[in-house]
């Protein structure tokens, strides 16, 4: 018996939020529509900056201050979400990679804890280069987690190639090296699992390049 729908009215001030509103009444000499509109301009404008406020403090919340990029509170989400997803027996293909900067410990105990800050965010600054549309999280005080997905699955091996190639050059140039171990999704239980086979895969490639630095 009832309708009712928000929409705006353009006027020379600009858009304005109205509710129409319409209801068919049974009179005595029979039925009648009642239509009305109500400014609802305010109320929406409310709501728009509560929720725009809300999202902003999620990604807030969500984001590593240092860096910029997300943090170990969204890898905990997302691995969450595709745990989910795995019980449900919809996974997507995926990957992740593992990643640790080296010689943290070295810059903060030689230069400061200000120069081992850059350090982190240069090393940062070539992993998103490298994988730019992977999201990429710091889980840890060096350690970083990239989840691949879609395009950057199916070319992981290509990314994982280019960082290699930036490791042996920055090794060369006294430059930020990246340990990083990958593994791809083969149907394993939790995500977790997945993540600790890359990590394995991380102290390998470190190994191996702390003798590559040595020679």
């Amino acid at each position: 018996g009832s309708f009712a729908i928000n929409f705006r009215v353009v006027f020379q001030l600009g858009p304005v939020y109205v509710l129409f509103k319409a209801v068919m009444v049974e009179e005595k000499d029979g039925k009648h529509l009642i239509v009305g509109v109500n400014n609802i301009n305010d109320r929406i404008r409310r709501e728009q900056e509560y929720v725009s406020k809300l999202t902003a403090a999620r990604n807030e919340a969500n984001r590593d201050a240092l860096t910029g990029v997300k943090n170990k509170h969204a890898y905990i989400d997302v691995e969450a979400q595709i745990d989910r997803m795995i019980e449900e027996n919809n996974a997507p293909e995926f990957a992740v990679v593992v990643l640790d900067i080296n010689d943290l410990k070295l810059t903060n105990d030689t230069l400061g804890h200000q120069a081992g800050d850059e350090l982190i965010k240069t090393g940062c600054d070539i992993m998103c280069r490298i994988f730019r549309h992977c999201p990429v999280f710091r889980v840890g005080g060096d350690e970083f987690a990239i989840i691949a997905q879609g395009g950057d699955y199916k070319n992981i091996d290509i990314l994982m190639r280019l960082l290699e190639e930036s490791n042996m050059s920055n090794i060369n140039s006294r430059g930020v090296v990246i340990a990083a171990g990958m593994c791809r999704y083969r149907n394993e239980k939790r995500v977790s699992d997945v993540f600790e086979k890359a990590d394995i895969a991380m102290y390998e490639n470190k190994r191996r390049l702390k003798e590559l630095k040595e020679i």
